[in-house]
């Protein structure tokens, strides 16, 4: 990629792991030097791109790795490096985006998650007292022309929930005043479970020019690796913290019929998994992703009873478990009745297989009662339940049951 093959060239002699360390235990910005004659010579056409943004966008929308640090494109590093202000979450973690980037060659970007597991430990880069709490936009126009010689980027902004109602109206007017402003987020795509919500809101309410450019969304990673539908599917965000809240929400998501994909902590991943067993039934499908695009990725597929028990097993070896986890619940089987009423089908199959002792025969007779679908399809998809269940499961133990099934439907026919 020729990003990094510039970012070789530019120089530096601290190996990358240990340039990483030391910016965690303290940040100390270096300006840097992007006028080297190989650099220009080699690379002419990508630093004349780096250089050269459209005039006439004012708000841009910049996503960052959600763990792997080799996923930044070329257009999300123009757009950090032509910034005339970053509105950080964190500025700190935008600081040691920036100086990881400048530093490293894309062979030394695999070794080197970001954002890192634990914030550096460096001091608040938050410039808005300095650069944007007077009236005067000159005044900032000058502190950021000061700042790019010195650091070689924009000034940082610190952007959150706390802080946005204050600071939106300023930002607002800088960028009316022709000053570029970069939203970038702590991980993956600023507003997807995350704030810049209302500035970008009010942005455009103000009339200012927007651009989003793609990039890392853990919501779109997961559903892609989890082999459910995605023709339809529903981002449901952060779990709620408490059972009650979860169990509510759950009862919502599983009305909509639809792939459903949720954002839920490390330490509150059992009892929210234990809840969708609870709501959706032990033999439901569900997938996890830990920890997507770092190098300790992990998955967690199967039905919700198989997945708690791989999570406990997991938390019984290790003690913890660590991480970014999200979730994706498959969509139910659902079959409208004339009444409209919806019914989980796997859930009746359950609940009939748990409370009556008989064949599949006298269950699926009761099944078909209930959900209008035929004895023969029931008994199929009793079988793959089964199969899930226990792996050992013979289709052969249902293949009287299925035969009178069959023949029940031609009588039906005829």
């Amino acid at each position: 990629m020729k990003l990094f093959h510039i970012l070789r060239r530019i120089g530096r002699k601290i190996p990358g792991q240990t340039l990483y360390e030391n910016n965690k235990k303290g940040l100390e910005e270096k300006p840097l030097d992007l006028k080297d004659k190989i650099i220009s010579e080699d690379h002419e056409d990508i630093i004349k791109s780096l250089n050269t943004t459209s005039s006439r966008v004012m708000l841009t929308i910049c996503p960052t790795p959600i763990g792997d640090l080799r996923d930044i494109s070329i257009r999300q590093y123009q757009a950090l490096r032509n910034a005339d202000i970053l509105a950080c979450g964190d500025t700190r973690l935008t600081s040691l985006l920036l100086h990881l980037l400048n530093n490293l060659t894309f062979n030394e970007a695999k070794n080197i998650l970001f954002p890192p597991s634990s914030i550096p430990e460096s001091s608040d880069l938050d410039e808005y007292k300095h650069c944007l709490a007077g009236d005067l936009m000159s005044h900032t126009i000058e502190m950021i022309k000061k700042v790019k010689e010195e650091k070689n980027r924009g000034i940082m902004v610190s952007l959150n929930t706390e802080n946005h109602e204050q600071r939106t109206p300023i930002l607002i007017k800088a960028m009316k005043s022709g000053i570029r402003v970069v939203l970038v987020s702590d991980s993956g795509t600023p507003l997807v479970s995350d704030s810049g919500y209302a500035f970008v809101k009010d942005a455009i309410k103000h009339g200012v020019s927007i651009e989003s450019l793609p990039g890392p969304v853990a919501a779109i990673t997961a559903l892609t690796l989890s082999g459910f539908p995605t023709d339809n599917f529903f981002f449901q965000g952060n779990m709620p913290k408490t059972y009650p809240e979860k169990a509510e929400k759950l009862e919502r998501i599983k009305k909509n019929a639809c792939t459903s994909i949720l954002y839920e902590s490390s330490d509150k991943i059992l009892k929210t998994t234990e809840a969708i067993s609870k709501v959706y039934g032990n033999m439901h499908p569900i997938f996890i992703g830990q920890e997507l695009t770092k190098p300790l990725e992990r998955f967690y597929r199967g039905t919700a009873g198989e997945v708690v028990q791989q999570l406990k097993q997991e938390i019984e070896s290790k003690g913890e478990i660590h991480g970014e986890m999200s979730i994706v619940i498959a969509p139910i089987a659902v079959v409208k009745k004339k009444n409209s009423i919806n019914i989980d089908v796997a859930k009746v199959l359950e609940t009939l297989n748990y409370y009556v002792q008989g064949k599949p025969r006298d269950i699926v007779k009761i099944a078909s009662a209930i959900t209008g679908w035929s004895e023969n399809r029931l008994l199929k998809f009793m079988i793959k339940i089964n199969q899930k269940k226990d792996p050992n499961y013979k289709e052969s133990e249902s293949e009287d049951d299925t035969e009178d099934a069959e023949d029940s439907e031609d009588s039906e026919d005829k």
